[in-house]
Parts: structure tokens; C-alpha cells; sequence
């Protein structure tokens, strides 16, 4: 495993979207790269220059600025928010590395940990601790940018959920369609293709629970949390297959909220 070290002069990641703290560079098991590049070109202000396990807050909106928790407020354009523009960072906070443990600390606003800890030859863990100095109303989701290894997206790529999922597709593809367990391609994905549901839930009932595994021939990644999944989204191209849960934080001034994340190859 590989991260970068975030790095606000010359980061590897410096767009406002995604959280800037643990990119992935690589992640390899038992000789497969399960992290890579997936895109074909690169600027670190690309907002998905970002690889593995990369995680976004919602943004809160604070009148005067912006606030993108792992990147800092940001500066309004007069125009609505859009997670894929690049905006003005007018304050990055205070940044303190320490090996595989990031911390952002944004003055008046939170003070952020996040740290990426291997377990075993097979599992690791992405550990969150956020202390809010202001009343906070959100969601975290992690984006999972897994390569497995393939160039192409396609019916050897197998997603399981421990329940029946539903969800609405955002077109009538021909490609890729819900199971009694799990989400599965029916042909490979054409370069410059791309498939998406907004709102993978459990059958009958919102929400659903913080465990799923991503499947490419004998290669598995079983991902759980220990925060509930309001919502899981799909995004896939011809080189990956994402799955995002989403997660509702709240807290008061003062009170710090601490989730994690379980990687299991």
C-alpha cells in the first residue's frame, strides 16, 4: 500500500471535492493492483484525481464561505455549488502529518483525523474522528475507486450485497440490471461509457446495511462500516465499478463523531 501525503504547495490531490487527507497511490494483494490510476489524464486540480478509497463531505454552505471538510473553505463563485467545479480555497486550515495519519484542523470549524490502518496481509482499516466546533448537519460518502486489476468493466466484475438492492437507473441500459443479491454486468463497458444508480437501497425498507463486496475473478474487496448507510450509489466506466454508501453525520458544538471503514481482500 501506498498513500500520498497530502502536501497543500504541491499535493498529489488539490481540487475542492474530494477529501485531500490518505489519497490512495496503490494498493497491491497478491500481485494485482486493486488501486490505481484509472483516468487517462492527470492534474492534481482534476476534481477525481483521486484513487482507492477516496471520501467526500457534503458541502456546508456558512453564508460568506464555503466548508468542505479535508480541504477548507472554499470561496463562492455567485453561482449554486457544484461538487465538480474547482473553487478558491480562502483558508486550507492547518494540515499535521504523521505516517499514516492525517489531521486537519480548520480554526472555529472542526478538527478532523483520519487514519489508514493496515490490520494484516489481507485487511485495513480507514479510522474517523471529527470534532465539530459548530452545529453540524451532513453526509460523508466514500467513493471506492477500485481498478481490480482489469482495463474493462464487464460480466467477470460481480457486486454482492448481504439483501435484494433496488435503486433507479438513470438510463434503460442494456448492460447492467439489479439481482436477488447483488448487481451484475450482462456485457463489458465501451470505452467513454458510463452506468449510474442514485439510490441503492434494501428492498421495502430505506437505507441498508454498511457491507458489500466488489468481486473480479478470485479477487474480492468485502467492505463494512460501523455507521448507518442512509444510501449506496453506482458509478461505473470501462475501468472501474464504484460503489459509494452514504452516511448522515451530525453533532453539536463541541461533540466529536468517530466512524470506520473495513477493508477485507
Amino acid at each position: 500500500m501506498r498513500l500520498q501525503l497530502h502536501l497543500p504547495a504541491d499535493g498529489f490531490y488539490r481540487g475542492t471535492r474530494f477529501d485531500r487527507s490518505g489519497i490512495f497511490e496503490s494498493l497491491v494483494h497478491n500481485g494485482v493492483e486493486l488501486c490505481a490510476p484509472w483516468f487517462e489524464n492527470y492534474s492534481p486540480f482534476m476534481h477525481d484525481a483521486v484513487q482507492g478509497p477516496a471520501e467526500e463531505f457534503s458541502m456546508m454552505d456558512l453564508g460568506r464561505y464555503w466548508l468542505k471538510p479535508g480541504v477548507g473553505l472554499l470561496e463562492p463563485d455567485g453561482q449554486p455549488y457544484d461538487r465538480f467545479k474547482l473553487y478558491k480555497v480562502a483558508d486550507e486550515g492547518r494540515w499535521e502529518v504523521s505516517g499514516n495519519t492525517y489531521r486537519h484542523i480548520l480554526e472555529g470549524y472542526y478538527d478532523y483525523t483520519k487514519e489508514v490502518r493496515v490490520l494484516s496481509d489481507r485487511a485495513f482499516e480507514i479510522r474517523h474522528s471529527l470534532t465539530s466546533f459548530i452545529l453540524w448537519e451532513g453526509t460523508v460518502y466514500n467513493h471506492n475507486f477500485f481498478t481490480m486489476g482489469k482495463l474493462e468493466t464487464g460480466p467477470s466484475r460481480l457486486i454482492d450485497f448481504p439483501l435484494k438492492p433496488c435503486g433507479d437507473w438513470r438510463a434503460q441500459y442494456d448492460s447492467v440490471g439489479f439481482t436477488d443479491s447483488g448487481i451484475r454486468f450482462s456485457r463489458r463497458l465501451e470505452k467513454g461509457e458510463s452506468v449510474f444508480t442514485g439510490n441503492i437501497h434494501k428492498v421495502d425498507e430505506e437505507g441498508m446495511p454498511y457491507d458489500m463486496i466488489l468481486k473480479e475473478g478470485p479477487l474480492s474487496v468485502h467492505i463494512t462500516g460501523d455507521i448507518p448507510v442512509t444510501h449506496t450509489v453506482l458509478w461505473a466506466n470501462h475501468r472501474i465499478a464504484c460503489l459509494e454508501p452514504y452516511n448522515r453525520l451530525s453533532a453539536n458544538p463541541g461533540e466529536t463523531i468517530k466512524w470506520n471503514i473495513l477493508y477485507q481482500l
